[in-house]
């Protein structure tokens, strides 16, 4: 990948490897050994953790030979669902032990430097964060809330009901929470529309809340599937209808332009700025805005950068 500013600041440490998880759904063996290569490779700094499921940690121990604390097993941990708070507030205790001890005892080889929590259906309470708070201060994990968009009947409701408690929380704390939003799956009915899409990114950054996204971003650009039978969402669609929301103060309507543009063409990519059509982001405000679209999670590493890359290649993104 050419090591422009712009892509720098925009690739840098983009694409948390889900290799474990669909459609990939490689063995532990596999999607391991692969990361190892990532790690090592020239295209390392691209790479966010290694993502993992909390009750299969413990299936990561044999492949520590593979690992050191120069290179080591960076790893994003995700937790149990749940469905009420008290329930998810119980597993999360144990979950974050397990995690604390995990650190303390792999610490020469790996890290788990955050977690991702599954919100149960309905609005966190403010004493549920507060416990979650509490847990994580101490072992210094980042977290993501994961909210649920795409099965609630009444979804706006639940999600800005959910956003504002989880805002409300992060203005209270030096702690910040973050939001995970899932952009796709194996089948149609599993991909979020555009207006949903829209509507979560817009409420997010209206509330100064980092997103990690997850599912579904494989290609840059939307387009049709065959294998899912519809239309999925593009990275760089999804990243620089977030990042020029906060830079031009777009509106609901004008970000979800962005998500459902199609032509490469509109999209440029220059050594010092990002655009899509009129609308430029620089290097260096992209670094600014990445921290607030953190990243997404891929079950492949390798075709998100290649199919950015060729489209360069191609000249088709300038």
């Amino acid at each position: 990948m050419k090591s422009r500013p712009s892509l720098k600041a925009f690739l840098s440490n983009l694409v948390d490897y889900a290799g474990l998880f669909p459609p990939a759904n490689l063995s532990i063996n596999d999607a391991i050994k692969n990361y190892s290569d990532y790690v090592n490779s020239d295209d390392s700094w691209m790479l966010g953790p290694f993502i993992q499921p909390v009750t299969k940690l413990n299936e990561l121990v044999k492949f520590r030979q593979l690992f050191t604390d120069k290179s080591p097993l960076l790893l994003s941990v995700v937790g149990r669902k749940s469905e009420s708070n008290r329930e998810c507030s119980l597993q999360l205790k144990e979950d974050i032990e397990q995690i604390r001890l995990y650190n303390e005892t792999f610490s020469n080889w790996a890290k788990i430097d955050t977690y991702e929590l599954p919100l149960p259906a309905v609005v966190p309470t403010q004493y549920l964060l507060n416990e979650l708070f509490d847990v994580t201060e101490s072992i210094e994990l980042k977290v993501f809330c994961e909210v649920n968009i795409l099965s609630q009947t009444d979804w706006e409701e639940y999600l800005l009901k959910s956003l504002d408690s989880i805002a409300k929380f992060n203005l209270e704390h030096t702690s910040q929470l973050g939001v995970k939003l899932r952009t796709g799956g194996i089948k149609a009915e599993m991909i979020p529309s555009i207006d949903r899409i829209a509507f979560a990114i817009s409420a997010c950054r209206d509330r100064h809340l980092p997103i990690k996204f997850t599912a579904g971003l494989h290609h840059p650009v939307r387009m049709f599937r065959n294998e899912v039978e519809a239309k999925m969402h593009g990275f760089l669609n999804v990243f620089l209808a977030g990042m020029l929301a906060y830079q031009h103060n777009l509106d609901q309507a004008k970000v979800k332009e962005i998500l459902s543009e199609e032509d490469h063409n509109q999209f440029t990519i220059e050594d010092e700025y990002l655009a899509w059509k009129q609308y430029r982001i620089s290097s260096e405000e992209i670094a600014i805005y990445r921290k607030y679209l953190c990243s997404f999670g891929s079950c492949s590493f390798d075709e998100p950068k290649d199919e950015l890359l060729e489209l360069s290649r191609q000249e088709v993104i300038k």
